[in-house]
């Protein structure tokens, strides 16, 4: 060996002593094995190698296969564990090994391909949640609806889906003093093949809230989706047993004295107390009349001139008069202002179904005397 610039070369020097070649060929093929697995990373480990092998060993060329792109790293590090982090969940890879040398630059044929697959992750939320909140007004019964689609981004095999159902409402007690109350959550559970659910025996007048994930073999919740809707109002429950009415004779006239409850909102906001007036036919009792939706309503003097029953509006009142008594015909009506932004409160109104009186002009609230 010689050093050689511009000027020349230099006298050569000559290694003192004999070199022999190696009598084999040092090429090492790695035993690789999965190490450990996570929803994000792999672990690859291999075996040493044999004991003459060792100094013609300097490092390691790791390669990772995803389907689409191969990853080369060299592993430098003295133990043979290689860690393959940021991997997407629930995927599979493949992995080798090869044994480099650092003077020749060269490394041995790599091992046999090792597959390996991340656990499942945490799954994206639900798509396209909707919930709907629904009512019977015969049996007085709600529930929620609640709908959902598979996750765009599972990270994984669905096990099954976790629904929360919660409510809060805003309204006046009996007492007239405002509350907000937030009913009892419930939750419930559904297999991977489910897409709806139901929750049953809920409250009117609720807005209610519900929460949709997936969970994969992570065990874990994932992303959260949710959606919102509200109960419709119903009638105060109880009124059958609410009011309270007796006769009197007052001024030579027979007059009822009814009594008007302390009614709670919690169904809804009261927007007006109607009073109707059913005047039996001759030797007829309450038990014969139809059913309240089915009683035509007229006006007083409708309802009196006509044979047999007849029903009028005696009065509409609004929730000022509750815990009062009012009397019932003394032939003069309460003036109660506000209660036109109801269709219900109307005279002849009845939610979305209006009884029109058969007499003209007789469209008016008459608190007329009783016979």
């Amino acid at each position: 060996m010689a050093a050689k610039n511009d000027h020349g070369t230099g006298e050569f020097n000559t290694y003192h002593a004999s070199v022999n070649t190696l009598d084999f060929d040092p090429i090492f093929i790695p035993e690789v094995s999965i190490k450990g697995i996570t929803k994000n990373s792999i672990s690859v480990g291999w075996n040493d190698p044999p004991e003459k092998f060792k100094e013609h060993i300097h490092f390691y060329r790791a390669s990772k296969d995803d389907g689409e792109h191969v990853t080369e790293v060299l592993h430098t590090l003295p133990y043979p564990l290689h860690l393959w982090g940021e991997l997407k969940s629930a995927s599979s890879y493949k992995f080798t090994v090869s044994a480099c040398n650092e003077y020749s630059g060269e490394c041995s044929p790599p091992s046999e391909v090792m597959p390996g697959k991340t656990y499942d992750g945490l799954s994206g939320p639900p798509a396209d949640v909707v919930m709907s909140c629904r009512s019977d007004n015969i049996s007085d019964f709600h529930w929620v609806d609640v709908k959902w689609q598979d996750p765009q981004n599972p990270n994984g095999n669905i096990e099954f889906y976790n629904i929360e159902l919660t409510g809060r409402a805003r309204y006046y007690d009996d007492k007239r003093k405002m509350k907000v109350i937030n009913v009892d959550s419930q939750t419930k559970t559904e297999d991977s093949n489910s897409i709806m659910t139901r929750f049953d025996f809920l409250e009117a007048n609720t807005n209610y809230s519900v929460r949709v994930c997936a969970v994969t073999g992570s065990k874990e919740c994932g992303a959260w989706r949710a959606a919102t809707c509200s109960m419709p109002v119903m009638p105060p429950a109880g009124l059958a047993q609410a009011f309270t009415w007796y006769s009197v004779e007052k001024d030579e006239k027979n007059i009822f004295k009814l009594s008007i409850p302390r009614l709670s909102e919690r169904n809804g906001e009261i927007c007006c107390i109607k009073v109707i007036v059913v005047r039996l036919s001759s030797g007829q009792s309450a038990k014969d009349l139809p059913s309240q939706t089915e009683i035509p309503i007229t006006n007083y003097a409708a309802a009196h001139s006509a044979e047999g029953s007849g029903a009028y509006v005696a009065e509409i009142i609004t929730t000022v008069y509750m815990g009062r008594e009012i009397e019932i015909g003394d032939g003069k009506s309460i003036g109660a202002i506000g209660v036109a932004r109801c269709s219900a409160c109307l005279p002849y109104g009845r939610d979305k179904r209006f009884t029109d009186p058969e007499p003209e002009g007789a469209n008016k609230v008459e608190d007329g005397f009783l016979d």
